[in-house]
Order: C-alpha cells, then sequence, then structure tokens
C-alpha cells in the first residue's frame, strides 16, 4: 500500500502547458522536491494511518543510465548507478532517509543487465578481480561484439561467469545502504527470440537482495509470462501480469482522447475493465507463499482537483542543468485527474481489493479529492485487500463475482457491472460452496443487510461494483477452516 511516481512521470512527459515535452524519454515531474511533496501528502491526508506506507521512486532517477534525459551519463567507479544532480541533489540516500522520517518505506527503480554506457567503459566489478564485459554474452549465438541488447537496451550478463552474481549484488547492496525497503525491477517482458533471458536475472537479484542483508519488497514489471509463474514467486515478491493503465498519448491515442483543461486524463474504463481479463490465468499463483499480482497503479484518487493550488510547492525540474529555463512551479498549472466516474473508481478499489494485490496510488496525493480519500480509508474494504487470501473468479461475463474464502469460514464477495446497461447481479451460495443462510455486510456502505437465503443479488448502474462480506450460517463452509493456514 503506497504511491510511485510513474503515473505522473508519465503524464507530465506529454504536459502541453510546460516547456519539457523536448526532453526525449524524460520527465520533469520525477525530483526530490515532488518525492517530498508526496510523502508528506500520505501523511497529512490520512492515508498512512489507515495503512498506506511505501513512497516508490520509479525511473529516470539516475543521471543517465536509465533515462535517455540528457547529459550527462555518469556512474560510480564499480559501474553502478549515481543519483541525477539535479533531480536528487541532495542524493538518494536522503530522500531515503526523508521517507523513513515521515514514518514509510521508501522504494528505488531498477532493471536487469549491464547498461550499454557501462559496458563501454569495462568498469571493475566490486570485490572481484574482474570486470563487466567478462560477464556479458550475446542474448542467442553467434557471440557479437558488443553483446546483442536486452529487451530494455541493457547487455545480457550470462551468470555461468565469475563475477556475474557479485555485480548484481553490488547494485542491491548500494540500494540497501541507501535504505530502500522496496525495488521495482522493470524490462521483464516476453521472451527475446524465444529465448527467456530474464530469468537468470530476477534470479541474481533475489539473490542479491538476501545476500544485501536488508528485507525489500521485490516487484517485477510488466505483462509477466504465467508460463514462469513458478519462477517469480521463488524470487519476487509481486509482478505486473499486465501492461500500463495510465493513457498516454504516445502509446493510447483513444484512451487519452478525453480531457480536461487540455490535458488527457491518466486513465479510463477500457485500462481498468482489461484488469478483469488478465487476471483469470493467475488467479490460482497468488498468496503468502506465491506472491501478490500486481494490476498497476490505482488512478482513483482524484476526479475533481484538475488545477494545481497557486499554494503547491511541486515543480517540474529539467534533468540537463543546461536547459532553459531549468524549471518550472506547478502552481496554477493544469493538474491530471483520474479520467473514471466515480461508480468507475469504486470498482477499481474493489476489483484490486478482492483481488489481493497491491494498493499503489498514481495520483498527485497533494490533489486528492475527497471522494478519492473516501474510498482509500475504508479500512473494511482494506481488511479484504489485505486478508493474504487469493481472490477467485466465481462467474464471468459483463456481470462478474469474484470470492475469497477465508480461515474463519466466511467470504468476501465482490460483484461487477463491467456492461454498458444497468444489470442485476447475483451470487448463488452453492457456488461458494455451501447451501442455506448467510449473514451479509455491504462493506462499501457500512451495513448489515441481514440474513439471505441461498444467494444474493444486487442492480448495479454500468461499471458499478458491490463489495460483501458474507458469513455462512451453517457449519459447511467451516471445514475449511481447519486446513487453512494464512
Amino acid at each position: 500500500m503506497g504511491w510511485t511516481t510513474w503515473s505522473q512521470q508519465d503524464k507530465f512527459d506529454n504536459h502541453p502547458a510546460t516547456p519539457y515535452t523536448g526532453e526525449a524519454a524524460g520527465d520533469g515531474f520525477q525530483n526530490e522536491w515532488n518525492v517530498r511533496a508526496n510523502s508528506d501528502a500520505m501523511k497529512s491526508s490520512g492515508l498512512q494511518a489507515h495503512g498506506f506506507r511505501y513512497i516508490n521512486i520509479d525511473g529516470d532517477w539516475d543521471n543517465g543510465l536509465l533515462c535517455q534525459c540528457g547529459a550527462p551519463i555518469t556512474w560510480d567507479a564499480y559501474g553502478r548507478p549515481v543519483a541525477n544532480s539535479v533531480r536528487f541533489p541532495s542524493g538518494m540516500a536522503a530522500i531515503a532517509a526523508y521517507i523513513h522520517s515521515n514514518g514509510q518505506k521508501a522504494g528505488i527503480y531498477w532493471e536487469g543487465g549491464v547498461p550499454p554506457e557501462v559496458w563501454a567503459a569495462n568498469t571493475p566489478i566490486l570485490g572481484t578481480p574482474y570486470h563487466v564485459q567478462d560477464i556479458t554474452q550475446p542474448i542467442v549465438p553467434p557471440a557479437t561484439t558488443p553483446p546483442t541488447a536486452w529487451v530494455n537496451g541493457y547487455y545480457n550478463i550470462d551468470f555461468t561467469k565469475p563475477g556475474a552474481q557479485e555485480y548484481i549484488d553490488s547494485i542491491i547492496s548500494l540500494f540497501a545502504q541507501w535504505g530502500y525497503d522496496y525495488l521495482k525491477v522493470d524490462g521483464i517482458g516476453p521472451t527475446v527470440n524465444g529465448v527467456p533471458v530474464y530469468l537468470d536475472n530476477i534470479r541474481a537479484i533475489g539473490i542479491a537482495v538476501k545476500n544485501a542483508g536488508r528485507p525489500m519488497y521485490v516487484n517485477l514489471s510488466a505483462s509477466l509470462d504465467h508460463d514462469y509463474a513458478y519462477w517469480w514467486e521463488r524470487y519476487t515478491s509481486g509482478r505486473r501480469i499486465d501492461g500500463d493503465v495510465e493513457c498516454s498519448p504516445r502509446r493510447d491515442a483513444a484512451c487519452a482522447a478525453g480531457a480536461t483543461n487540455g490535458v488527457a486524463f491518466i486513465t479510463d474504463w477500457s485500462k481498468v475493465s482489461s484488469r478483469f481479463n488478465d487476471v483469470l490465468p493467475w488467479q490460482d499463483d497468488t498468496g503468502v507463499h506465491r506472491g501478490w499480482n500486481d494490476f498497476d497503479s490505482l488512478e482513483v484518487g482524484n476526479g475533481a482537483n484538475s488545477y494545481y493550488p497557486q499554494t503547491s510547492s511541486e515543480l517540474l525540474l529539467m534533468s540537463n542543468i543546461a536547459a532553459t529555463p531549468p524549471q518550472a512551479q506547478l502552481a496554477g498549472q493544469p493538474a491530471f485527474v483520474d479520467g473514471l466516474s466515480n461508480d468507475e473508481r469504486q470498482s477499481a478499489v474493489t476489483l484490486w481489493a478482492i483481488s489481493a494485490a497491491p494498493l499503489q496510488l498514481g495520483d498527485d496525493l497533494t490533489l486528492l479529492d475527497s471522494y478519492g480519500i473516501q474510498l482509500l480509508t475504508n479500512d473494511e474494504v482494506i481488511a479484504v485487500d489485505q486478508s493474504g487470501r487469493p481472490g477467485n473468479v466465481v462467474y464471468e461475463g459483463t456481470t462478474p463475482v469474484y470470492e475469497q474464502h477465508l480461515c474463519n469460514g466466511s467470504f468476501n464477495v465482490a460483484l461487477f457491472n463491467t456492461g454498458e446497461a444497468a444489470a442485476n447481479v447475483m451470487v448463488n451460495w452453492v457456488d461458494l460452496g455451501f447451501s442455506g443462510d448467510a449473514e451479509v455486510r455491504d462493506l462499501w456502505q457500512h451495513a448489515d443487510l441481514g440474513n439471505q437465503r441461498g444467494g444474493y443479488s444486487v442492480y448495479l448502474n454500468p461499471h458499478a461494483s458491490s463489495l460483501l462480506r458474507v458469513v455462512p450460517r451453517n457449519e459447511e463452509s467451516s471445514e475449511f477452516a481447519a486446513g487453512c493456514s494464512r
């Protein structure tokens, strides 16, 4: 439960009201002032009191290895990343310390392989007699010089060579020394020429986290291959099972067509509802001992605040110090709203919660509206997300139903209408594994609905949802509890 910089980074890369769109693949939002502002807002908004803890710094924090944002591109003496001196002049350890001082956990972003610039410099590997060119290889034969690029443009590592694990160890130990508690590993895409080149990289990162001696939640991105679910479960904490939820003019012209104040919405219903299909292959591969299915960030906190207030301290900052102008205040600038109706916002939270998916927010937390805070601070709904039980699909179609079977024999049940017309949505108790009567509580309304015989039905608007706690009144479902361990 927390927040990530990425949604704002992605959107401000295309903001028409600023001079930053020309910075190739870079963005002006990613800087320590904005990270601090959102850390403070997580605390002051009340989210932190309800369990939100992580402040995750996505890509473009470095000095050019991860972001294509202009010179200089630099690294340390052992080929490890350094903070961008303009965007993060205090350094990455200092910003992690600030996040910790707010009672939160800090997250950082990395990708597997060897960056091309580091390969060209052939830097030594910390604590070994080897250099990075000693550990690289092409993805597929025949050998080439330089090595064939991995899916993210980095060079593939041959983990049979001495020094390979030590190189990964040196990077992860650096993040641990800086104080980071969460690691997002990106670029874990489809196979390359039929070869799953990323498997050894992920194993090495998992080993490196253990070697670093600092607990980290390790999350993989994006659109992970279900064929290797056992691998992700063994070495990581969670995985993105689908693509980006954000609308982007670069990727999703139709999705980004809706706009307010000339600025595209963060997302739309088509991007959210696609998660109903994505979760099906993964529903049996989630849980305490298997890791968590990540649906990407939740864009549900701001449906109303379309401008930054004049009091905003946030800014856009070019990474290239020679750029003119070097920065712009966000005060008075257009802001990004979710692009979802209130029913859709509630349905997104309901889907994430019943699926036990990470609740990682993408809105600027300084702009949360009252309905967004209401959605995100409902402790009964948060308890569904944090139950430790995987969500399972009961019914598919345009009126899908999901359930979690809890260790005390009760159920959390989510009902959705994903169609374009209002519809009656129902669930039969026999399809949950019991019969007879059950006590039902509406978790969004905080209302007891009394005894319901045989099942439950509700009339839902298009894209609306309902979330229930169902307690059977007979003994049938309690048999589950005897063999159930969290």
